[in-house]
């Protein structure tokens, strides 16, 4: 139902969510009642399209906003909270949760190129950075604990600056034992994890650093989220005394001896596994632009989307992988030959698979 400018959806007998604002006002204030309803919720649809929102104001009686609503929100500006909100907070145009503990969005159009939040500021939300923002800089304090943003959503971030009792890693979110964030923008074609080091946050789906970073150090303390952590391009080299990884010429490999991720960007003419690869592990071969793949006799097995968007063309599977992940070969569509043992698990699946056209069945391989 419409009410005034504002098209709402009853919640119960006292409460409403609104749904999308009807006017053309750019500065966008919500009422805290809508007729005989109280403003509760805001829908993920509340700026229609070709409404360029500035600002927005909420009433104190707002409890939830759809997460949904904040990527669309490109030309804000500010966001306004009624005094007495028991669930936001905004501080110069920047919307926190009532404590101001949690960084719910920064709003894109805002012209600073530095950010410096509160102090008690402890996480960075994931719809923080919804819509990209033009920050080079964040200041931070030593009580950050999460940063949930992704890299994509702050192509202009350069550094983030210790504030305070912080300690400064040279532009890079740390806190204590794990590395939090690396800028997208931070100049340097190589990084140097520090030692001490032990976990990567992961990232979702998104590669940790960006594809600035050609060369990868890693020390004997880190023991998590490397493989998550690594873009198509990074090489990587290990310290000799990590206990969950090695580097082989540059390729990463767990001493479980599985092949976790191979850099996208070399161009290999022809790449071999090191001797005793166990596993090919998900997704370790994904973008690579290598042309043939030789997977080492004694492997046992292909992880999921192994071989996913890749440019390899032909690739030689020995009779002793027997365990073949169903999506090992999702999107690898460059693919013209694989070589395989008559008889093998490898031409059983790639047949089941409908991938007959391109099988290669040889009596023997190694």
């Amino acid at each position: 139902m419409r009410i005034d400018d504002f098209e709402v959806r009853r919640l119960d007998s006292q409460t409403c969510s609104v749904v999308q604002y009807k006017g053309d006002d750019e500065d966008i204030v919500i009422p805290e009642k809508l007729g005989k309803y109280s403003t509760g919720k805001i829908e993920s649809t509340l700026v229609r399209r070709g409404l360029k929102a500035k600002s927005i104001s909420l009433p104190s009686s707002v409890y939830e906003i759809d997460d949904e609503l904040f990527p669309a929100l490109r030309y804000l500006e500010r966001f306004e909270v009624a005094k007495g909100s028991h669930s936001f907070k905004a501080e110069d145009g920047v919307l926190y949760d009532s404590s101001c503990y949690s960084l719910i969005f920064y709003p894109p159009a805002k012209s600073e190129s530095s950010f410096i939040p509160p102090r008690r500021l402890g996480r960075v939300a994931s719809t923080a950075f919804s819509a990209t923002a033009r920050l080079q800089t964040f200041a931070y304090t030593a009580k950050l604990e999460e940063f949930q943003a992704l890299p994509s959503q702050l192509p202009e971030l350069k550094a983030f600056i210790p504030a305070d009792d912080a300690q400064d890693y040279d532009g890079v979110l740390i806190k204590g034992k794990k590395l939090l964030f690396y800028p997208p923008k931070k100049e340097g074609s190589s990084y140097v994890i520090p030692d001490g080091i032990e976990e990567i946050a992961s990232l979702s789906q998104e590669s940790f650093f960006p594809k600035s970073v050609k060369t990868l150090y890693v020390p004997s303390s880190l023991k998590k989220g490397l493989e998550r952590a690594l873009g198509k391009q990074v090489k990587v080299d290990v310290d000799s005394h990590n206990a969950a990884y090695r580097s082989v010429d540059g390729v990463l490999y767990s001493w479980k001896r599985v092949l976790l991720s191979f850099p996208g960007e070399r161009r290999d003419k022809v790449y071999v596994t090191a001797t005793g690869t166990d596993r090919i592990g998900s997704g370790a071969f994904r973008f690579s632009k290598i042309d043939t793949l030789i997977i080492s006799h004694g492997a046992t097995a292909i992880g999921d989307s192994a071989f996913a968007s890749s440019q390899i063309s032909s690739l030689v599977i020995p009779s002793t992988v027997s365990e073949i992940d169903v999506h090992a070969f999702f999107q690898a569509e460059s693919l013209k030959e694989v070589f395989v043992e008559k008889g093998s698990v490898a031409e059983l699946f790639l047949r089941a698979d409908g991938k007959e056209s391109i099988l290669k069945v040889v009596p023997s391989l190694f």
